[in-house]
């Protein structure tokens, strides 16, 4: 009966271990305000970056040669799509450097910036 106590605790022990990232992620559901997890924040953070911070200040937050993103009037789908096309004369196209999930992201992450008083 010891040993299949030892067993039955390993055996729980290790399942808590197996799931420990997963129930980790579960705290990263994106939240109905921004749309967009803190995972995702961080990973939309390192594409800004390096794509987009040459334009637009404080990850969005300020403009510089580009205008700030955070408070736009655009939807997400209009976010998506001056990302994949950029505007004549003023913003390049990303399509050849972003994938179309990238390009969602970054549009979720704009669309989850909140404009600063």
């Amino acid at each position: 009966m010891t040993v299949f106590r030892l067993l039955a605790g390993l055996s729980v022990y290790g399942c808590v271990i197996l799931l420990a990232p997963a129930l980790a992620g579960a705290a990263e559901i994106r939240n109905a305000a921004g749309g967009i997890s803190e995972a995702e924040t961080r990973e939309a953070k390192m594409i800004f970056a390096g794509q987009c911070s040459w334009c637009h200040g404080s990850y969005g937050m300020t403009a510089d040669k580009g205008p700030r993103l955070a408070g736009t009037q655009m939807t997400q789908q209009q976010v998506e799509e001056r990302i994949r096309n950029g505007k004549q004369g003023l913003m390049p196209s990303f399509r050849k450097f972003l994938d179309d999930e990238q390009i969602a992201l970054m549009a979720r992450y704009i669309k989850s910036l909140k404009q600063k008083d």
